[in-house]
Formats: C-alpha cells, structure tokens, sequence
C-alpha cells in the first residue's frame, strides 16, 4: 500500500536497538499509527499494543488488526447468506451488482459529468461496486446484523483494496490526467489477514499530544508526519470511505472537511513544540523515536528535547524512495531514516 512514511520496509530496523540493548517490556504504544504495519509487528511479537491515530480510516485498521484477536463467524448475516463464514462474507460483497451512489457520484468521470468538476479516480465499475460494498456492510451494522469486530474487519478490507484500483502518483492531492493502468483492475476485497491474541489490546482515534496524557507503556513508538503533508488532505478518499458521511468540498480534487483532523507536526512554526510538549508527557520506560533527513524538525531540536527526558541514542539507516509522481522513470532521492532511543530517566 503506499503510504507517506510506511515503515513495512522498517520493521527490523526499528526493533533493532531494542534487541541489541536487551529491552524488554509488555506495553507498546504506536501514538501515530497510520496504516498501523508498526503495531501490527509489535502485536505479533506478543507485545499489548496501544495504537492511536486521529484519522479515522488509520483507526479502522487499528480496529480490525489490532483490537481484534480472532477471526468471527459473521453468524448474524445467516439469513441472508447460505453457510456463512468469513469466506462466504466476503463472496458475497464481490458478486454484490455495482450501485451508483456517492462515489460513483463524486470521483469517477461518468457520475461527475454534470457536477462543477469532473473526477478521475476511478473507473465506473469499480465506483460503483465500492459504493454498493460500502452501503451494504453500514446497513448490516445498522441492523445489528455484525458485531463491532466484524464491521470493522470488513471496512478495512473495503479500504485497504482502494489504493489498487485509483488513478493516482500516489495520494489523493489530485488524480491523473492520463489513466494509469492499475485505475483498470477489478476492485475486489480481500480477507485480510487477522493476528491471533490472547491479550487484550486497545485503539485509539486521538490527537497524540492529548492522549499521551492519559495512558502509560514500557515502550512509546512516535512516528509523526515529518513534512508539511497533511495526512487529511493526501488520504481524503480513504477518509471519505471510512467515515461515510457522504461529504465533500466543492473543489476540484473532491477534498472533504479536514480542518479538525490537521496535525501540528506539518507546521514549520508549530511542530518543535508541540514535539516538545508531547515528550515532557509521555510516561513510559523507553521512547523509539522514527524521522528522517527530510523531517521539518531540526535535528538539534530532536536531540535537545529529547535529552531532557533520558539517555539519547540515535541510529541511522539509508533509505531510498521514488517521489509518488515519478512513477520509476526518475531517479532515486536518497535519504537517511532515524531512528532515536530514549532510555528515560
């Protein structure tokens, strides 16, 4: 899935100072979760996970894999399909006759043509069949006929497929003139894959810097946006799907209202303190503190902050990425990923 700062290439890197320093704890919290790949390795490793976020498609992904811990039986939809199971839930949704509603409506060129703008995002079929998905798994929550779990476990899958099917470089700031080949594939969910636990494990949909006030853990994971790309706006569509108010801004990328959801660590004049405040509140053994070269942080700030509150060690590692509108014709940008340790005091 691309993702601004997805860290499923980072995994090992980020556990590394960890196991070579012998730390041991039973509470991780990934305060930022975002796509929740960070979390969702912790959990596996037999870690009780607090993960957080304020968009609310990051906090459907924590719902299904994090807070969920086994696979349900979608028992209460046995009137409507035969033999139902996990698979047959998903079946199902994939043989459901596409409908024209707000997606069809707002981001693909047939349902837009006669709005103020043309939307480009996605194919008509594939429009149609994740506004049919979509209608179909609130009206089953309406009804009672799924739990919590399976409602989530479900939206998730709806969202995660998005990506696969739109035309864009890489976020939602604007669609493609030119069609890219992947706005042609079949929009299909797929079961995603759940992680078994015994342990009870907690989501959050919060601004960090209040939440790190309210809980406490062996090991805090911060990963903030490090540039001035608001998650808000880049993701609106994953947004759009997850909350499903069926609101958009009268603009030519189909934006939705994010004023609420903009994050203090995208602005130059506002991130050292609100980084600041969020350190001086944290309570917990150890910190992991994930940025990179590009971060609108200054390094000396990250260290000086930081410091106050423990021992600092800090690690680096080369990382390479494609701009999301290069589409791998042009060269490589060359950065470092960091990575601080703080031992607190």
């Amino acid at each position: 899935m691309r993702y601004i700062g997805n860290k499923i290439n980072l995994l090992e890197f980020i556990e590394q100072p960890l196991k070579e320093k012998g730390i041991t704890g039973t509470k991780f919290c990934d305060i930022f979760a975002g796509t929740a790949n960070v979390a969702k390795h912790f959990k596996k490793n037999g870690y009780t996970i607090i993960s957080n976020d304020n968009m609310m498609y990051s906090y459907v992904f924590q719902k299904a894999y994090i807070e969920n811990n086994s696979t349900p039986n979608f028992s209460g939809l046995s009137k409507i399909i035969k033999d139902v199971n996990i698979d047959a839930v998903f079946a199902h949704l994939n043989e459901l006759e596409g409908q024209k509603g707000f997606v069809y409506k707002s981001f693909c060129i047939e349902g837009s043509k006669n709005s103020k703008y043309e939307r480009n995002y996605f194919t008509e079929e594939n429009a149609t069949k994740i506004d049919v998905m979509r209608d179909a798994i609130e009206d089953w929550k309406n009804k009672k006929l799924i739990t919590e779990n399976e409602y989530y476990i479900l939206l998730c899958a709806i969202i995660e497929e998005i990506p696969f099917v739109s035309n864009i470089a890489g976020t939602y700031g604007a669609f493609l003139k030119n069609d890219d080949p992947r706005k042609f594939k079949t929009y299909t969910v797929k079961i995603p894959e759940l992680i078994p636990s015994n342990k009870t494990h907690k989501s959050y949909q919060m601004d960090a810097n209040k939440l790190v006030r309210k809980i406490k853990c062996d090991i805090l994971y911060i990963d903030p946006p490090y540039n001035n790309r608001q998650y808000a706006s880049n993701y609106h569509m994953w947004e759009t799907v997850a909350v499903w108010d069926k609101q958009l801004l009268d603009r030519k990328t189909g934006l939705r209202p994010y004023k609420d959801q903009r994050s203090l660590y995208c602005f130059k004049a506002k991130c050292v303190k609100a980084f600041d405040d969020l350190i001086q509140n944290a309570s917990c053994s150890h910190i992991l503190f994930s940025y990179n070269t590009e971060g609108i942080i200054p390094g000396d700030q990250i260290t000086r902050i930081l410091s106050k509150k423990g021992k600092v060690t800090q690690y680096e590692k080369d990382y390479r990425r494609f701009k999301s509108n290069s589409k791998g014709k042009k060269p490589r940008e060359s950065l470092k990923e960091l990575l601080y340790l703080v031992e607190v005091n």
